[in-house]
C-alpha cells in the first residue's frame, strides 16, 4: 500500500521569502553594511594622565597631539593613533646583564685622554615634551623609537665624549666626572630640546673600573698618594703647630711688653708725682727760707744798727774819756786806775847773779793773785 505524506513547509523559509519578496531587502543590506563600515573604521583610544596621544592623518601626513586624558573617538582608516609616555623615564646602561634596558652587558667604554679604557655605567632620566609630542614623531617615529635613536645612543655618544676629557686619574675624582656629566647634559638638551625631548639627569651610579692590572696599579698608586698626603698633612700640621706657637709667643711677649710699658708708664706717673713733690716742698722750703732769712736780715740790721749805735755811744764815751784823761789831771787818774789794778798782786822771782848784779828777771808761774 502506498503510503503518500504531505511536506509542510518551514515557517522561517517563509519568513525570508517574504521579506525577500518585499522592499524590506535592500534596507536590510544596507544597514548590515553600514555596521560592517563602522565595525571595521570607527576606532576609540583612551589616553592616561601619564601619557600624550598621536593623532595622524594618513592621507595629509598632518599630525595632532592629544594632551587631554579620557576616550578618543577617531576613523581607523583615516587616521592612526598611538599613546607615548610622558612622565620621566629611566634608561641604565650597565655592565650586569640581568639589569637594564638591554640583555647583556651594556656599560659604557671610555678612553680617557691618556690612553687607558675605563668602563662607566650610565642611568640616564629623561622625558617627552607633550608640546613637542608632534617634533619626537617627525624626527623618531612612533611607538619607542625615539629611546632608542636619542636617549640612549645619541647619550651614549655626547657622554663618551665628555668623560674621554679627563686623565685616568681624575675619573676617581667624583667631582670631576658630575662636572663633566653636567656638561655632557647641558650639551644635550640644547641639541635635543628642539626634538622634544630634555634630559633630566647623567649620573654614574657605581664606581668606574679598568682592567684588572691597571686596577691593582692604580691601588698601588693611591696608596702611595695617601702616604705623600698623610705626608703633608703631618707637615702642614707640624707647620700650623709652628704658627700657633708663634701666635702664643707674640702673644705672651705681646703681653709683657704692655705690662712693662704699662709699669713705666705708672713708675713715669710715680716720678712726675714726686718730682712735682719734690718742686712744691722746695718751693715751700725756699719761700719758708727766704722769709726767715729776710726776717733774720732784718733782724740782724737792727741788732748791727743797736750795736753801731752803742758802740758810737761807746766810742764817744772813750773820745771823751781820753779827752778827760788828756787833761791835766788825767795823768793821776791813770796811774790811780794802775794802782787799783795792781792792789793785791804778789809778785816773786829768782834773781840771777853773774859778776854780782842781776842780769834777768824771772816770773815763776804758780803765784796766785790775790783777789783772782
Amino acid at each position: 500500500m502506498d503510503m503518500n505524506f504531505e511536506q509542510k513547509p518551514d515557517p522561517s523559509l517563509e519568513a525570508l521569502q517574504k521579506v525577500l519578496g518585499s522592499g524590506l531587502f535592500p534596507v536590510g543590506v544596507a544597514v548590515v553594511l553600514v555596521a560592517a563600515f563602522c565595525f571595521l573604521t570607527i576606532r576609540i583610544d583612551t589616553v592616561s594622565g601619564e601619557q600624550v596621544g598621536i593623532m595622524l592623518d594618513r592621507f595629509s601626513g598632518e599630525i595632532t597631539v592629544v594632551e587631554e586624558s579620557g576616550a578618543k573617538i577617531y576613523n581607523g582608516i583615516r587616521h592612526s593613533f598611538s599613546v607615548m609616555d610622558k612622565t620621566l623615564q629611566t634608561l641604565e646602561m650597565t655592565e650586569t646583564a640581568a639589569r637594564g634596558d638591554r640583555r647583556g652587558k651594556d656599560d659604557l667604554k671610555i678612553k680617557t685622554v691618556d690612553g687607558s679604557d675605563v668602563f662607566v655605567d650610565i642611568k640616564v632620566q629623561y622625558r617627552i615634551m607633550p608640546e613637542e609630542a608632534a617634533m619626537v614623531v617627525t624626527a623618531s617615529g612612533v611607538q619607542d623609537n625615539y629611546k632608542h635613536k636619542w636617549a640612549r645612543d645619541y647619550t651614549r655618544s655626547v657622554v663618551r665624549n665628555y668623560l674621554g676629557e679627563l686623565t685616568t686619574e681624575e675619573f676617581y675624582d667624583a667631582s670631576k666626572r658630575d662636572a663633566k656629566l653636567v656638561l655632557a647634559r647641558n650639551d644635550l638638551n640644547g641639541r635635543l630640546n628642539p626634538f622634544g625631548l630634555t634630559i633630566g639627569s647623567i649620573v654614574i651610579p657605581q664606581r668606574p673600573h679598568f682592567y684588572a692590572e691597571y686596577e691593582q696599579m692604580i691601588k698601588k698608586k693611591k696608596l702611595a698618594d695617601q702616604a705623600v698626603l698623610e705626608e703633608q698633612s703631618k707637615a702642614l700640621a707640624a707647620k700650623q703647630k709652628q704658627v700657633t706657637l708663634i701666635v702664643l709667643e707674640t702673644n705672651r711677649k705681646n703681653v709683657a711688653v704692655e705690662q712693662y710699658e704699662g709699669a713705666m708708664s705708672q713708675k713715669l706717673i710715680d716720678s712726675e708725682a714726686e718730682s712735682n713733690r719734690l718742686r712744691k716742698d722746695a718751693e715751700a722750703y725756699y719761700e719758708r727760707v727766704t722769709i726767715h732769712a729776710t726776717a733774720t736780715l732784718y733782724e740782724q740790721i737792727k741788732t748791727a744798727a743797736g750795736i753801731a749805735s752803742q758802740k758810737t755811744a761807746e766810742a764817744e764815751g772813750i773820745s771823751e774819756m781820753n779827752k778827760a784823761l788828756s787833761a791835766p789831771g788825767g795823768r793821776n787818774m791813770v796811774k790811780l786806775e794802775y794802782a787799783r789794778k795792781l792792789k793785791g798782786i804778789s809778785i816773786s822771782g829768782k834773781p840771777f847773779t853773774l859778776e854780782g848784779h842781776t842780769e834777768r828777771f824771772e816770773h815763776l808761774k804758780g803765784a796766785a793773785s790775790v783777789g783772782q
